[in-house]
């Protein structure tokens, strides 16, 4: 086999002048040409010939010259009958003058905690025992610079401990336990350089142990190791180095970390033969130490291809799976990163043409210009708090968290009404058609509700009472709360707190919260845009108290004139004038309600109904409602007075109307199901 040779770390000099008939020669720095050279692929020109200093790394036999720092000489081939016979008493002449590594039969001990040191590759180690460095420092002075690197066994009955545990325990072995911790093979390594307790080493040849000299620090006997004769041209070895050849150039296709590798190992080692050759696959492997150290114990060449073979076939797979998963996650980010490109240019395209405008800047116009016609009549502590928020918007990023907040808190602040209210009607003698159109009866309610309207018309506005509509269910509470709002021109809005047990139902959620919402006024505010609705609040005597607080409390500041005027909800956290809001609250008994609740309210009872009014709300209501909802015209069925009043008296007799209807549906279904011409639009039925 050929040596491709060059200069190691230390001392190398080119020891012949070039005579005009002979060429120095630059070797390729490359795997590929080793290898090519090793199979026979590249051919060597007899026209170059060339002198290559080298150190002696041959591990195949003993007759490499030289220490790592002594240079030698080698005429190429047909290039040394070619030289003149001055050249040649001048290469004679040169004489070593240092030992040879194969004269070091006694050598300190070197413990590897995590891999076993290749001839022919780099290796730092920290030495940290002050004795050991020493002598490494000595041997360097006393131009021996040679130490054996074992490689240190797993500590009987312990798992693979961390790189840490390692080499803390690698640090307090001495002796004769390290010497026994040590594999009985190793690598003879040149001391390439001491830079404070990191020592750099090159591998050289294989070493065994033989017995220990002394312990502090730790010395050995060792026997140089060479391979087993092997037949270089036996084709079973052959075609298993092509394999590993082949492999090989597969994983340096992908592996950049394996092209280092090869780039530092090309420096410092000579062509590829079969043995070095399966150092080198076994050594740039990702293998476990045992595997690694098992290649270097092993002497024979064509077993050693074989364990190499393995290795590198794995680290094939898993180069394969390592590129899958790379384009995999690049093509995910690539696609992204376009989706987002392209989002950005179509952003500054539209923004460029006035199409539209970025994110924040578009939301800022919004929130702006759904303020600008209330500017006015918003108050300063308001219009202040807004302008606040939208200077904190164009300073934070889109995707924060905050961002989101400030958007929401923007959203609900400009959204409300402030300072706009619809205008009432004071009209008497309007609210009282209204409240007969919608009622029949209720003379004493009706004239309470008039004389409401009267004292506001007197006053120019109906603030500064709660009315509470009280009585049994079916009586017409709902209604007439809706029949106030249109008779006053107010917008209208219902909610009902039967049940309700949490605060901030009323009062809000702290913005600080997840999914924090308003109270349920600012949402009235919002659903009806006028600032001075009638709010119903419907159930109030049967109000819940859990471990949210107690609502009936919460209310308090909504309901009372002296408070509402600067009520305060938690998620806005800015003062709301709900003293322009009418409140009209309904409850079947008013025993249930709170007495500081019920002290704020002025409340208007309603007893319930006697027959005759019940048979004049069936005709001019009920009969109507029911008709509609049975899908029945007034000529196809009808119902006399007797048998209504039968109905009243014996089926319905409860206080409400509600048990009635229900009862004038029945009848209309009953009549359209057995009536066996109920298509004919000219049928006529009478219920007697």
């Amino acid at each position: 086999m050929l040596k491709l040779l060059s200069s190691t770390s230390s001392r190398v000099h080119c020891l012949t002048t070039p005579t005009p008939s002979l060429r120095i020669k630059q070797e390729p720095n490359s795997l590929f040409y080793a290898l090519g050279r090793l199979t026979g692929l590249t051919q060597r020109s007899p026209k170059n010939s060339f002198f290559r200093a080298c150190f002696c790394s041959d591990s195949s036999d003993g007759s490499g010259s030289g220490s790592g720092s002594q240079p030698a000489v080698e005429v190429d081939e047909k290039g040394a009958e070619s030289q003149s016979g001055s050249d040649s008493k001048a290469s004679s002449a040169i004489v070593s003058t240092y030992p040879k590594p194969e004269d070091y039969l006694t050598v300190l001990a070197l413990p590897l905690p995590h891999r076993p040191l290749f001839p022919g590759f780099y290796m730092p180690i920290y030495v940290k025992d002050p004795k050991l460095l020493a002598a490494l420092q000595e041997s360097r002075k006393r131009q021996a610079p040679y130490a054996g690197a074992f490689l240190l066994k797993d500590e009987p009955g312990t798992e693979s401990s961390t790189s840490s545990e390692t080499e803390k325990s690698v640090y307090d072995i001495k002796g004769k336990e390290l010497f026994n911790r040590l594999h009985e093979v190793g690598t003879l390594a040149q001391i390439s350089s001491i830079q404070g307790d990191q020592v750099i080493l090159i591998g050289h040849r294989r070493l065994r142990i033989t017995e220990m000299v002394s312990e502090d620090p730790l010395t050995v006997k060792v026997d140089h190791l060479k391979e087993k004769p092997y037949n270089k041209d036996d084709d079973v070895i052959k075609a298993t180095s092509f394999e590993v050849i082949s492999t090989l150039r597969d994983v340096l296709k992908t592996s950049s970390l394996w092209r280092d590798h090869v780039q530092t190992y090309s420096q410092h080692i000579g062509d590829f033969n079969f043995p070095r050759l399966a150092d080198f696959g076994a050594a740039i492997s990702g293998a476990n130490k045992l595997q690694c150290q098992q290649v270097l114990e092993e002497l024979d060449v064509h077993k050693r291809l074989q364990l190499t073979l393995e290795l590198v076939k794995k680290e094939m797979e898993i180069s394969k799976i390592q590129e899958s998963i790379a384009k995999a996650i690049e093509e995910k980010i690539s696609g992204e990163q376009r989706r987002y490109l392209l989002n950005e240019q179509l952003k500054a395209i539209k923004k460029e043409l006035g199409l539209e405008t970025d994110d924040k800047t578009a939301l800022s116009a919004k929130f702006k210009e759904r303020l600008e016609p209330n500017r006015e009549k918003c108050p300063p502590h308001v219009l202040q708090v807004i302008e606040e928020e939208l200077t904190k918007l164009q300073l934070l990023e889109a995707s924060s968290s905050e961002f989101n907040v400030t958007r929401n808190y923007l959203d609900w602040l400009t959204v409300l009404p402030w300072g706009n209210y619809s205008d009432e009607n004071f009209d008497v003698i309007r609210a009282q058609t209204i409240l007969d159109e919608d009622h029949y009866g209720l003379t004493d309610v009706k004239e309470r509700i008039l004389e409401f309207i009267a004292v506001g018309k007197l006053r120019g506005t109906s603030q500064g009472k709660i009315i509470c509509l009280s009585g049994p269910p079916g009586v017409g509470k709902t209604s007439i709360g809706r029949s106030i709002a249109r008779a006053l021109n107010r917008k209208f809005f219902r909610f009902s707190v039967g049940g309700l047990s949490d605060v901030a139902e009323i009062k809000g959620h702290r913005r600080t919260y997840i999914g924090a919402m308003p109270g349920k006024m600012v949402q009235c505010l919002k659903n009806v845009g006028t600032a001075n609705p009638l709010v119903l609040i419907d159930e109030i005597d049967k109000l819940g108290r859990g471990h949210a607080g107690d609502p009936a409390s919460a209310l308090l500041e909504l309901l009372d004139p002296e408070q509402n005027a600067n009520f305060l909800d938690h998620y806005l956290d800015v003062p709301i004038d709900l003293s322009k809001v009418l409140f009209v609250c309904t409850a079947n008994v008013v025993d249930n309600i709170p007495n500081p609740l019920l002290d704020r309210m002025e409340v208007i009872a309603i007893a319930g109904y006697i027959a005759d009014e019940k048979m004049h709300i069936a005709r001019d209501y009920l009969e109507k409602t029911a008709q509609e909802t049975c899908g029945v015209k007034p000529e196809q069925v009808e119902v006399t007075d007797a048998a209504l009043l039968g109905l009243i008296e014996n089926y319905c007799r409860e206080a409400g109307v509600r048990n009635l209807q229900k009862h004038i549906e029945k009848i209309y279904r009953k009549v359209l199901l057995n009536c066996p011409s109920y298509d004919d639009e000219t049928h006529f039925a009478m219920i007697t």
